[in-house]
């Protein structure tokens, strides 16, 4: 379709009622394979007119945009052929979403057995000797450090890119305020100390990391990297993404409900800007998310005392179920640095 037969639509007010969202949704399904009466259905189910859900349907498919769009997701179906063998070998094995638990992991079968084979564990015992696991009361936070500021994140309620857009929520209160606000009794994903607000808590509350003692085992000392703090009441939410880094998630208090989904489903998350996916594992819509409809997940309840190896690029979708706290860590010995060779940062699927 010319430029200006698109001119043209646009300037009939029967026509208007389709957004450009939806017509990028249009064309990016029919870049991936989607039938156009699948589409048009959905389109309908959505509220649309059926007339102007086919019209604009049969638009996308003779426009030379898409066309051109279409040949490039051929090329890329080759990496997807891989990725979904790579998928049905991990779901043939019977003991495929369950987690394994170690106690005491040691370094060598650590690194051999997970690390270098990107495959996620629970390690259980290496915290017994944590000062925090039984110090980090309320009580004891307020008195020791609740006359300092700390930066949060506040107001996250009311944009449902709120990760996407943190820095717009950084808020600076007395950590006793927030410490009373945590312990209210609310459950709720609206204020949450996070990693993003690292950058100023980790020289404030720079006492706390001597409740932490260094996991000499698997992560090497780096004065730039000690570690992040997390803190929040019941119900935060961190939502589907995946990181640019090896992690480990060390649970000091609080349970939280982790959610995992192997590198390898790439294709049917449908991700968008930079590391984050489209869909809300909280309450997926498989209507406007067809593809994600057959996606299994690892699900982990991360308990006080245990620590989640979060292998690099496994996508997870993090719940508080309790009020909770978490020391994060990328420091490990090996190298770890893959952000420093990935460069897809901008909007794509």
């Amino acid at each position: 379709m010319s430029d200006s037969q698109f001119q043209s639509m646009d300037s009939n007010p029967q026509l208007l009622t389709l957004s450009d969202d939806w017509r990028q949704w249009i064309a990016k399904n029919l870049m991936l394979g989607s039938a156009s009466q699948d589409l048009i259905r959905i389109l309908v189910d959505k509220g649309h007119a059926l007339d102007l859900a086919a019209q604009e349907v049969k638009m996308a498919q003779n426009h030379p945009y898409v066309a051109g769009g279409q040949s490039l997701a051929l090329k890329l179906k080759k990496r997807d052929w891989v990725l979904q063998c790579q998928t049905v070998l991990q779901e043939q094995s019977p003991s495929f979403g369950e987690v394994e638990r170690r106690e005491r992991l040691s370094r060598d079968e650590f690194y051999e057995s997970y690390y270098y084979r990107n495959r996620p564990v629970v390690i259980t015992g290496m915290l017994n000797d944590w000062p925090a696991l039984t110090r980090w009361t309320p009580d004891y936070l307020k008195a020791s450090y609740g006359h300092l500021e700390v930066e949060v994140q506040c107001g996250r309620s009311q944009d449902p890119e709120y990760e996407i857009n943190s820095d717009q929520y950084k808020k600076r209160m007395p950590f006793s305020e927030y410490i009373d606000w945590v312990n209210s009794g609310l459950e709720t994903n609206n204020f949450y100390m996070t990693a993003n607000n690292s950058g100023h808590n980790a020289s404030v509350l720079k006492g706390l990391w001597q409740d932490v003692p260094l996991l000499s085992e698997y992560l090497k000392a780096d004065e730039a990297n000690q570690g992040f703090f997390w803190y929040g009441p019941q119900g935060t939410v961190t939502p589907l993404h995946h990181d640019l880094t090896n992690n480990f998630m060390a649970q000091v208090q609080g349970h939280k409900m982790v959610r995992m989904i192997p590198p390898s489903r790439l294709p049917e998350v449908y991700n968008h800007l930079h590391c984050y996916s489209q869909v809300d594992l909280s309450n997926p819509d498989y209507e406007r998310f067809p593809q994600f409809a057959g996606v299994r997940t690892m699900d982990v309840m991360l308990a006080p005392g245990e620590i989640l190896f979060l292998p690099v690029g496994y996508w997870h979708h993090v719940v508080g179920v309790e009020i909770s706290i978490t020391m994060t860590y990328t420091n490990f010995l090996p190298f770890n640095d893959f952000g420093a060779i990935y460069s897809t940062y901008g909007f794509f699927d």
